[in-house]
């Protein structure tokens, strides 16, 4: 985005354009994992099913039963073995 110019707008305005987009394909897996990793419907509704996941969560914490919070569940003897480094870095201003 730098070598170009852009800004992070520049960017998502890209996805106002018809036709095919790389981000846009990235957004739609990423929205499809994201679905599948939740058990959620293709096409149910993001925010009602996030308010009867939290309003579930929170009476399980209410009546103080556990909650497996995100990420690996504590039985994975490994967890090292599924954190990688190739994700994006923060680099600081020059």
């Amino acid at each position: 985005m730098s070598a170009n110019g852009w800004s992070l707008r520049d960017l998502y305005r890209s996805l106002e354009t018809p036709g095919e987009n790389r981000l846009r394909d990235a957004h739609a897996a990423l929205d499809a994992a994201v679905r599948a990793a939740y058990g959620m419907k293709e096409n149910e509704e993001i925010l009602a099913f996030l308010l009867k996941l939290n309003l579930e969560l929170a009476d399980k914490e209410s009546k103080g039963e556990p909650i497996t919070p995100p990420g690996l569940p504590s039985w994975v003897p490994r967890p090292a073995d599924f954190v990688s480094n190739d994700c994006v870095a923060v680099r600081k201003p020059v």
